[in-house]
């Protein structure tokens, strides 16, 4: 494709000539002539619309491109499908006018094999990527397990740690924390320890680590409540929050209040009262003090995975049923699911109100079916440009090998997709770093795919 004017498919000419390059205030590039033409005859009280994409504009809003090289009108681009192969591409055709709304483009930057190792726990934060899993030591006698806790920044590695037999049941970053670079993991035999890593120039410094409490059961999850407090959640029915500052110094989250839990799994915060997790198949609301009660469920499903974005008050969840015959598979058919978190009032039988949250149905959103690896986890990916939100969500298609982008705003609609090989061993695809706006029309999402046994970075392109 050349480089052409969109209405008469002719070359422009230099500076100061009939046919020279002009812009609107939208962006896009036509032959002076053929702008002009345009206005004159589609002019109504003072304004028309762009050619390209119907924005309106003004008489006054459009304006040559001066100091033009001649080479430029020369270029000329591939018509193939992977026009684009960098980022530089895409925005030189940005620049030229030669990208239409919603073009999309994914760039794989890198790849990362992990040997004789299997990831089981993972976080992402701020270009930061933690995973935690097993390594498989075959002695003379015997196969051993010993268990890693890597961070890589990128692909890099930035900390490394080999820890033993004793497994791993829970790893999070601090997400509040921008300064350094701060985790905690739970343990099977009940420690909940806590590591705070300095980085000077990009290199790691010495560890400071914490044993934060020593439980009689396993640490089933735990997540930052604010900068210097963690939530966890131990053994079959209960849940302590506890400062990364005092050590030993543990509080009952749901305090003297008198009901029976089962082991809760996945916690998030949605403030310093409220968490979210999963029991018993269910996602439940675990407010401080009160008595717990289910958020969402479905019924012959059980609730796998979720993960919850405050910004929005939406929960993405996956809901997983087993395929029928095969016991010891990993995949499961599942459903997911988009829901509109808010707080509403209700009244119990003696009359005392009471605020409660619920969920909602995303718009009219179907539930979308997939096959899906068991520890998949879903993430929604989000952009905040000045009034606008943009919601994209990253799923793997067992079934056809594609990484689907789903548009939220438009119904869940796939805007994408691209071959990558092993998706059946992926259990995350999360958001590498926050996503940015490039020259106030192209937004690049980095991302991390996560397998079993391998990692892989690449950004997504799409023209808003």
């Amino acid at each position: 494709m050349s480089f052409v004017c969109v209405i008469c498919s002719d070359s422009y000419t230099g500076n100061g000539t009939e046919h020279s390059i002009f812009s609107t205030k939208c962006g896009h590039l036509f032959g002076k002539s053929c702008l002009e033409k345009w206005a004159r005859e589609n002019n109504n009280q003072g304004k028309f619309k762009c050619p390209v994409c119907c924005e309106p504009v003004r008489d006054s809003d459009y304006h040559q491109i001066y100091d033009l090289p001649k080479e430029l009108l020369k270029i000329k681009f591939d018509d193939g499908e992977d026009v684009c192969c960098n980022e530089d591409d895409i925005l030189k055709r940005c620049l030229l006018g030669t990208l239409d709304k919603e073009s999309t483009f994914f760039i794989e930057i890198d790849d990362r094999e992990l040997s004789r190792e299997f990831i089981t726990f993972f976080d992402v934060h701020n270009g930061f990527i933690l995973v935690a899993g097993n390594h498989e030591y075959l002695c003379a006698e015997t196969d051993s397990f010993k268990y890693f806790l890597r961070i890589y920044k990128g692909l890099e590695i930035f900390y490394d740690r080999v820890f033993g037999s004793v497994p791993f049941t829970t790893v999070t970053f601090n997400k509040f924390r921008e300064d350094v670079v701060e985790f905690c993991v739970g343990f099977e035999n009940g420690s909940l320890q806590s590591v705070v890593l300095t980085s000077n120039n990009g290199i790691c410094g010495t560890p400071h680590e914490r044993v934060l409490f020593n439980e009689d059961s396993k640490i089933n999850s735990v997540c930052f409540l604010e900068k210097n407090n963690v939530v966890y959640s131990v053994g079959e029915c209960n849940i302590f929050s506890v400062s990364t500052d005092i050590a030993f110094d543990k509080e009952n989250w749901l305090g003297n209040v008198n009901v029976e839990l089962t082991a809760v799994t996945n916690l998030a915060v949605m403030n310093n009262c409220v968490l979210f997790g999963i029991m018993d198949g269910k996602v439940y609301v675990f407010e401080k003090n009160k008595i717990p009660y289910v958020l969402y469920c479905e019924e012959e499903t059980l609730v796998t995975n979720y993960t919850y974005d405050s910004v929005i008050n939406m929960i993405s969840i996956v809901n997983s049923l087993e395929f029928e015959g095969d016991e010891e598979s990993d995949e499961k058919v599942a459903s997911h699911v988009l829901r509109i978190i808010s707080k509403v009032s209700k009244y119990d039988n003696a009359g005392y109100r009471r605020d409660i949250y619920i969920s909602s149905p995303f718009q009219d959103l179907q539930d979308s079916i997939y096959e899906l690896p068991q520890q998949f986890k879903s993430t929604l990916i989000l952009m905040k440009d000045y009034e606008k939100c943009f919601i994209y969500s990253f799923i793997p298609n067992i079934e056809n090998g594609m990484l689907q982008v789903h548009f939220v705003n438009d119904n869940f609609n796939v805007v994408n997709e691209k071959e990558i090989e092993g998706l059946d061993e992926c259990i995350g695809v999360l958001e590498l770093e926050k996503p940015k706006l490039l020259l106030s029309k192209v937004l690049k999402i980095p991302l991390v795919i996560i397998f079993n046994n391998r990692l892989t970075t690449l950004n997504y392109y799409t023209v808003i």
